[in-house]
C-alpha cells in the first residue's frame, strides 16, 4: 500500500509540473499576443493620424503647356504633421518625387500640420485640355518625435487647364 501512495506522489507531482508549464506556454503566447496588438494599435494609430487630400478642382487643375508642369495643392486634413520630403505625386501614370518635384508650404513655414496646404509642382508632359486623367499623391506621417510613421494617400480623376 505505501507503494501506491508514493506512485500516485509521484504522478501527481508530474501532472503538477505539466500543468506549470503549459500555463508558462499560454502566458507566454497571451503575452505575445497582447505585445503583438498593441504593436498594430500604434500602428493604426498613426495610419488615421496620417492623411491628406487633394484639393485642386478636378475640371480645372494647373498645366504649363510649355513646360509641361501640373500644380496639386494638397491640405493635411489628419490629426498629426505629414513629410514634405516624402511626398510622390502622379499624374498619367508618371509618378515623381524627391528632388523631381518641387514643394512650397503655402503660408511659409517648415512643418505641414493639420489644415496647412502645399503646392507641389512636377513635370508631366503632353496633356491636353479636354481628357480625363488619373492622378495621385501620397506622403509620410510624422510621429511627435520627428520620425516617419503612417502614410497617406488621394487620388483624383481630373482635367488640366493649360496656359
Amino acid at each position: 500500500m505505501a507503494g501506491t501512495a508514493v506512485s500516485e506522489m509521484i504522478f501527481f507531482i508530474a501532472a503538477l509540473l505539466i500543468a506549470a508549464t503549459v500555463a508558462t506556454v499560454f502566458i507566454n503566447i497571451a503575452d505575445d499576443f497582447s505585445s503583438d496588438l498593441e504593436d498594430e494599435a500604434e500602428r493604426m494609430r498613426q495610419e488615421v493620424r496620417s492623411h491628406l487630400a487633394i484639393i485642386n478642382d478636378p475640371g480645372n487643375v494647373p498645366y504649363e503647356n510649355s513646360t509641361g508642369k501640373v500644380t496639386y495643392y494638397l491640405m493635411n486634413i489628419g490629426t498629426g504633421d505629414l513629410s514634405m520630403d516624402d511626398i510622390v505625386v502622379s499624374a498619367n501614370g508618371t509618378a515623381s518625387g524627391g528632388s523631381s518635384i518641387a514643394v512650397r508650404l503655402i503660408g511659409g513655414g517648415t512643418v505641414w500640420s493639420p489644415g496647412g496646404v502645399v503646392e507641389v509642382n512636377f513635370t508631366s508632359s503632353g496633356l491636353v485640355e479636354g481628357v480625363d486623367y488619373h492622378g495621385f499623391a501620397s506622403t509620410a506621417g510624422m510621429t511627435p518625435g520627428g520620425k516617419v510613421s503612417g502614410h497617406s494617400q488621394d487620388v483624383i480623376i481630373f482635367r488640366i487647364r493649360g496656359r
